[in-house]
């Protein structure tokens, strides 16, 4: 488990000049709902999109229906952190597609978080490998 990776940025400059969509999660983001409407509104999810987990995840590890150029999701916080079982769920969605999209020529995905909450989101990423296992 200690070799338990993220391609996360936790810095503050760390936004690309450029970017074909953005989003910015604001502070004291304590429900489901609240985190998927902010991101479906900021990165302009499809239609099809369905407010839930398994949707996100769809859309956030194909990012096709955008257009070419990189995208960026920052946090003012860690989102969903009084729901436990849900900011683990985000924050696993978020790993592996930064892990599968930062790659990508099309639209590489960056995600950051500030360096305070490094160890926060670490340890999400932790328990949720855990709870899979």
């Amino acid at each position: 488990m200690s070799g338990l990776r993220t391609s996360f940025a936790f810095e503050d400059d760390s936004a690309p000049h450029t970017a074909a969509a953005r989003a910015y999660i604001p502070e004291n983001v304590t429900s489901k709902a609240a985190l998927l409407a902010t991101l479906a509104a900021q990165l302009g999810l499809p239609d099809y999109f369905g407010n839930t987990w398994d949707a996100f995840e769809e859309c956030i590890r194909d990012l096709s229906w955008l257009p070419h150029g990189p995208v960026f999701v920052a946090h003012a916080d860690v989102p969903l952190i009084s729901d436990v079982s849900n900011a683990m769920t985000y924050v696993a969605i978020l790993n592996d597609a930064v892990c599968k999209m930062s790659r990508s020529a099309d639209h590489p995905l960056s995600v950051a978080f500030p360096p305070q909450y490094r160890d926060q989101v670490m340890w999400l990423l932790r328990a949720d490998h855990v709870r899979r296992t």
